[in-house]
Parts: C-alpha cells; structure tokens; sequence
C-alpha cells in the first residue's frame, strides 16, 4: 500500500473508526429522523390519514431528501479521508444546497408561496432531519471511541422528541400562516385543530427532549 493511499478508519479521540460504519449510522439516522419528522408534521396540520396503498411511503419522496442522500453518500465515500466533523460539515452543506434546490422548484414550478414553501418537512424541517442525524452519529462516534456506549439510546431519544416536536410546531404553523397544504383541487382531509395547541405539543416534545439531555450530560461527566 502506497504511503499516499487514503486511510480506511478516521482516528478519534485515540481510538479508529470505520469509516464505512460513520455513513452506514449517519443515513440510517437521517433516513428514521426523516420518518419521525414527517409524521409529526402530519400531526401538526393535523392530517394523519393514510388510506391507500403505499402513501405513506410517497409522503416521504420529496426533492431534498432524493438529492441529500444520493450526495451523502458520495461526500462520505470520497472524503473519507477527512476528519469526521469536516465530513459532517460537508453533509450538512449538502442539506443546505438541496432544500435551496427544493424551495426554488416549490416556488418557481409548483408556485407554491414562500411561506408554505418554507414550512415544509423536506424543507425547514429536512434541515433538522440532518442536524439531528449528524448529532447522533457525532455522539456515538465518540462514545465508542471512549470504549463505552453509554447514553447512546438516550441521544436518540432525547433527539427524536426533538423532531417531533419540530415537525409539530412546523405544521402548526404551516396552517396558521398558508392554511393546510394539499395538491390544488384536492379534497383536503384537513381537520379544524388550533396552532395554538400544536405549538404546545410542540414545546412540550421539546422540555421532554431537554430533560433526556439533561440526564445524559448528568450521567456522562
């Protein structure tokens, strides 16, 4: 092996990690994070009806996460070789470049209004998706290079009442400043719910995921 040829593990904090397992955990996270955000945002607008075949999975397919996770891949497979926050910083600009992409063709194609474009789950939320991925993946990373697990389940937790509470206050919102969103002509399943009370499911989601936080900055100084 040649003394230039890209290292196969990342060193940290002493100790080697994988790099194919960093991008095997970091889509995993984001692919159920994505999942956890959508559904809260159904919640949000309060629209959680799903009665044909596989449209709960066409809730999902959406413009920034096909064009992320196509990137994500590539970026975690050639820039192997950098440190893993610069990888992470990569992926994260990644995110940042497919919701652009996603706000100009809701906008410009779909003529959607900035507002409703905006306060989409593969949007504004698809942002958190990400970061939420990227701190959970940070976290293991170096959990594991400290030779324990421990608090690794509570993270995940702790970030997942996050996103819920995200997605539900982004569709909150959503219907109190665009109204319900649907495909124009549609008959919209849309059920009369006040934001007022999404936002505080919301914040409530929110204090649940601090309060995981708390516990595991606790147990782990």
């Amino acid at each position: 092996m040649s003394d230039d040829a890209p290292p196969t593990t990342i060193p940290v904090g002493g100790m080697p990690t994988r790099s194919g397992s960093v991008a095997r955990v970091l889509l995993l996270s984001a692919l159920i994070a994505l999942v956890v955000m959508g559904l809260a945002f159904q919640l949000g607008v309060g629209d959680a009806v799903f009665s044909r075949p596989g449209e709960l999975t066409l809730l999902f397919v959406d413009i920034a996460p096909v064009l992320w996770f196509a990137a994500a891949a590539v970026l975690l497979s050639t820039l192997r070789w950098q440190t893993i926050d610069q990888r992470f910083r990569w992926v994260m600009l990644a995110a940042v470049g497919a919701v652009l992409v996603s706000l100009v063709v809701r906008i410009t194609v779909l003529s959607q209004p900035v507002i409703a474009a905006v306060l989409e789950p593969f949007t504004l939320g698809f942002i958190a998706v990400v970061g939420a991925a990227i701190a959970f993946t940070r976290t293991r990373v170096r959990r594991l290079a400290r030779g324990t697990d421990a608090g690794i389940t509570i993270t995940g937790v702790g970030l997942g009442f996050a996103l819920v509470g995200l997605g539900v206050g982004i569709g909150a919102l959503r219907v109190a400043l665009a109204g319900p969103p649907g495909p124009p002509g549609a008959v919209s399943r849309y059920i009369e719910t006040s934001p007022a009370m999404g936002l505080l499911v919301a914040a409530t989601m929110l204090m649940i995921a601090g309060l995981f936080w708390l516990t595991d900055r606790t147990r782990n100084r």
